[in-house]
């Protein structure tokens, strides 16, 4: 992944602890009295940065992304985000007259709400919140609207949403060193480890994840799915390695090589059938963007999953695939529990042959009755025996790994789904310390989450 380079302020402001935020440093601003943080009305716009212009400070940081990334990435700015929150706390604390229908401070805590969950963790802003709201007791229900848009802020469908494409990660990178090896013959896959086909670092991933973080960069930039956008990402990724963990394009697949050669060449933006890998499983793969930018609109968001589907596989079987696991993550975002959401997104596929395959309970089923090829539908049915027969996203995710064969994706698309399921901060803390460029894939993820929460307002 490459470096990010932040705005020359923020750097200067973080690294080398300039008076920028309205004459004071970051060190200053841990330590100003509650006067000066009641009165000083340009600083908190330094301390907790958002992608939002501050309609009071013009001269204040925007994050972009490059921004966003590179301060997520900074342990400094992670310990500075921490110390920030204890000391705003301590002055809604001390001082409760902000406690009424309207007051500045309800912007602030809308703004650190926000700033916290892009820039170090959902759980600390949730955390946040949830102080805030006990500070103000009884008196919640007469602040006007900052309850309501507080709760927005730090919704649990930004923790799932992250977990649905970190899940790709995750299990992309936990499934990649044992790609191509049969069942049985290696060791139990238990954590990330190095090796493998493409001889990878431990955490590092494949095209699965490449993939994925391409075509969320296309919604994030585009605002839907753009076809040309996803395909000229996708090219750039195979001939440049742009969004792969370790700057070259591995594991691409012949029927996508062969697809965006095609679109290089003649623009094409559906694939067209040819050979026998049309119904592999590299649309499905990558899909858990669409879900999360479109989780407010079921109807579009299956539209679009069909549409990214046939971009680059000629096939129904994929585009129904792609469509039934939108559908299923789409529910699980937004808080269905898993066995409903399974049953009520297969009732839109009776009478087909993944309704056939998917219908049935997998809990017990033997692993020897599942198949773990590249072909779309086993995947999918391989991906389901490993949520039902486990409890956590990590038990799933290693499942699916040690079922072997096409073992990365199958745990991609296994991540996807325990991850909208479960949510980001219940993944256990190993799995994130030790994935490659985990800043920059969750960043990524709470611009997506920011996208489709603003496709809401």
């Amino acid at each position: 992944m490459k470096k990010y380079s932040p705005n020359l302020k923020l750097k200067m402001f973080h690294q080398a602890d300039a008076p920028l935020a309205n004459g004071l440093t970051r060190s200053q601003l841990l330590h100003i009295d509650d006067n000066e943080f009641e009165s000083n009305h340009g600083f908190i716009q330094w301390a907790f940065p958002t992608p939002e212009q501050s309609l009071h400070n013009f001269s204040a940081p925007i994050l972009d992304i490059p921004d966003a990334i590179w301060l997520a990435e900074q342990e400094s700015v992670s310990s500075f985000l921490e110390a920030m929150t204890e000391r705003f706390l301590h002055f809604l604390s001390d001082n409760r007259y902000w406690i009424k229908a309207y007051d500045h401070n309800h912007l602030r805590i809308s703004r650190a709400i926000q700033s916290l969950r892009i820039l170090h963790s959902w759980e600390l802003s949730q955390w946040f919140y949830e102080q805030v709201i006990n500070l103000c007791g009884d008196h919640l229900s007469d602040m006007a609207n900052a309850g309501s848009h507080w709760g927005r802020n730090v919704s649990s469908h930004h923790d799932r949403i992250t977990g649905a494409v970190m899940g790709v990660a995750i299990g992309d990178a936990i499934g990649a060193p044992v790609e191509f090896r049969t069942r049985g013959t290696f060791a139990e896959v238990t954590s990330y480890q190095s090796g493998g086909a493409f001889d990878l670092p431990a955490g590092a991933w494949t095209d699965d994840t490449a993939m994925m973080l391409c075509l969320l960069d296309s919604l994030i930039a585009k605002s839907t799915f753009d076809a040309s956008d996803a395909l000229n990402r996708f090219c750039q990724w195979a001939e440049h390695g742009e969004n792969s963990s370790t700057g070259v394009a591995v594991g691409i697949g012949q029927n996508t090589l062969r697809v965006l050669g095609d679109y290089r060449r003649t623009g094409r933006l559906e694939a067209r059938a040819s050979g026998t890998k049309n119904d592999g499983n590299g649309s499905l793969m990558r899909i858990s963007p669409i879900a999360a930018f479109f989780h407010s609109d079921l109807a579009l968001a299956r539209e679009m999953a069909s549409r990214q589907s046939r971009a680059t596989h000629a096939s129904e079987i994929a585009a129904q695939c792609c469509a039934f696991q939108v559908e299923l993550l789409v529910r699980l975002i937004n808080g269905e529990e898993f066995h409903s959401a399974k049953s009520r997104t297969l009732e839109k596929h009776k009478d087909t042959p993944l309704h056939r395959e998917l219908v049935q309970d997998f809990r017990g089923m033997c692993s020897q009755e599942i198949p773990s090829t590249g072909y779309v539908l086993d995947t999918l049915r391989a991906a389901m025996w490993s949520v039902e027969n486990s409890s956590t996203a990590e038990s799933a995710m290693l499942l699916s790994a040690n079922l072997g064969d096409d073992a990365d994706t199958v745990a991609a698309v296994t991540g996807q789904i325990v991850g909208a399921l479960y949510g980001y901060a219940s993944i256990a803390k190993h799995l994130k310390i030790g994935l490659v460029a985990e800043r920059e894939i969750y960043v990524k993820s709470q611009f997506v989450s920011l996208g489709a929460q603003n496709r809401l307002e």
